[in-house]
C-alpha cells in the first residue's frame, strides 16, 4: 500500500494539470494584451434580453462601437454576432459579457465585412471560430481599410478632434463643456484603437447556409442573396423566432455604398419566408414590425428609379444625389429631405456603368 500512495498522488497531479490545461485552452478567447482605446466611463453596452439566452448589444455612447452586435448564451458557450468597429470595442464587449455569463465565447459570426461590424475580429485567439460568407473572407483578406467607406470614416477623425477641442476651449457652460470632453475622449480612444487595427478574416466560411447546434438550440446562418454587400448573412434562431440581420435589414436605412439595390429587394423577399417575429438589426433597436421590410423595399425601388432617371438625363452624380426626391417615404423611414446619400447615388451610377 505504501508504494501505491505516491503513484496515486502522481496520477492525481497529472490529471489536475491536464484539466487545468484543457480549461485554459477553452476559456482563453481574446488576445492577452488589452488594446489601446478601451478607456470609458460607465457601461459601453446596453444588453437587451430578447429571449432566454439571446441578447441585443447596443452601444451607450461611452465607447465608439458604431454598429450593434448580439450574443447567444448556450449550455456551454457563447456565440457573438458581429464585433464592432475596433479591437477596443470588441474587447470591452467581451468584458461586459462576463457580467452576464462566465461561459467562454467560442464562435463569432460576421454578418458582413464592413468596418463597423467586423473590425474586432483580431482580438480572438485562433481557437475561436470566426464564421462568415466566402465574400466576407475575401474582402477582409484584401484591403478593407483602403475602401472609400472606411477611408471617409478614419480621415474625418483628426478634424473632428480639432473641432471638439476648439468647442471645449470656447464653452463657458460647465455641463456642456463636460459633455464635449466626454465626446472628445470617446473619439480619441477610437482613433487610438484604429491605429492598432489589423483586419482579420473569418476562418470558417459558407456559401449558402450553415447550421450550428448548441444543446437544444439551433442556430442557422443563411445567405439569402446579394443586398447590403455581396456577402451578407443573417442568423436565424427558428425556435426563438429571432433573426439577426446586420445591415441587411436595419431599423432605418442601410448605407448603400457596396449594395446591389435591385437584387436586395429580391433577397429581402427571401428573408420574409423565414418564420420569425423579432428582428435584431445592425443599427437601431430591435423590432417586431415586419412591415419595415416592405417600406425599405419600396424605398430602394424608388432610389434606383430616381437616380437612374437622372443619370439618363446626363445629371452629375453629385447633382443626382441632391435632386432625387424620396420625400414620399417620410414617416415610414428616417428621410430628412429631398436627395439621397452621395454614396448611394455613386453606387447606382457605378452599377449602371457596368451594364454598358
Amino acid at each position: 500500500m505504501k508504494r501505491l500512495v505516491p503513484v496515486c498522488v502522481v496520477l492525481v497531479l497529472a490529471l489536475t494539470a491536464y484539466m487545468l490545461q484543457q480549461s485554459s485552452t477553452h476559456t482563453v478567447v481574446a488576445q492577452s494584451r488589452q488594446p489601446a482605446g478601451t478607456t470609458h466611463t460607465g457601461k459601453a453596452f446596453r444588453f437587451n434580453k430578447v429571449k432566454e439566452g439571446v441578447y441585443h448589444a447596443v452601444g451607450t455612447g461611452a465607447l465608439a462601437v458604431v454598429g450593434n452586435s448580439a450574443f447567444i448564451v448556450n449550455d456551454n458557450d457563447v456565440i457573438v454576432v458581429d464585433d464592432h468597429v475596433s479591437p477596443a470595442a470588441a474587447w470591452v464587449l467581451l468584458e461586459e459579457i462576463k457580467e452576464v455569463t462566465n461561459k467562454p465565447v467560442t464562435t463569432v459570426i460576421n454578418t458582413h465585412f464592413h468596418f463597423d461590424h467586423a473590425h474586432g475580429n483580431q482580438i480572438f485567439e485562433p481557437g475561436v471560430q470566426i464564421i462568415g460568407h466566402e465574400f466576407t473572407r475575401r474582402m477582409l483578406l484584401g484591403n478593407p481599410t483602403g475602401m472609400p467607406l472606411y477611408q471617409r470614416y478614419i480621415n474625418a477623425m483628426p478634424e473632428q478632434v480639432e473641432t471638439l477641442k476648439k468647442r471645449i476651449a470656447s464653452e463657458a457652460d460647465a455641463a456642456a463643456k463636460a459633455k464635449l470632453e466626454t465626446q472628445l475622449q470617446v473619439l480619441e480612444n477610437n482613433y487610438a484603437s484604429q491605429k492598432e487595427l489589423k483586419p482579420a478574416p473569418p476562418n470558417v466560411t459558407l456559401s449558402t447556409e450553415m447550421t450550428l447546434y448548441r444543446g437544444a438550440r439551433e442556430i442557422q446562418i443563411r445567405y439569402l442573396g446579394r443586398g447590403h454587400t455581396a456577402g451578407d448573412v443573417v442568423v436565424f434562431l427558428p425556435t426563438e423566432k429571432i433573426v439577426i440581420t446586420g445591415d441587411f435589414l436595419t431599423s432605418g436605412l442601410s448605407n448603400m455604398s457596396d449594395s446591389f439595390p435591385e437584387e436586395w429587394v429580391a433577397s429581402l423577399d427571401a428573408l420574409k419566408k423565414l418564420d420569425f417575429d423579432t428582428v435584431l438589426p445592425g443599427h437601431g433597436d430591435a423590432f417586431t414590425d415586419k412591415a419595415k421590410i416592405d417600406y425599405f423595399q419600396a424605398y430602394m425601388r424608388d432610389v434606383w428609379t430616381e437616380v437612374s432617371r437622372l443619370k439618363q438625363k446626363g445629371v452629375s452624380v453629385e447633382e443626382a444625389a441632391k435632386q432625387a426626391d424620396l420625400t414620399k417615404h417620410k414617416g415610414r423611414l428616417p428621410i430628412q429631405g429631398p436627395g439621397v446619400p452621395i454614396l448611394a447615388a455613386t453606387r447606382i451610377y457605378e452599377l449602371l456603368d457596368q451594364r454598358r
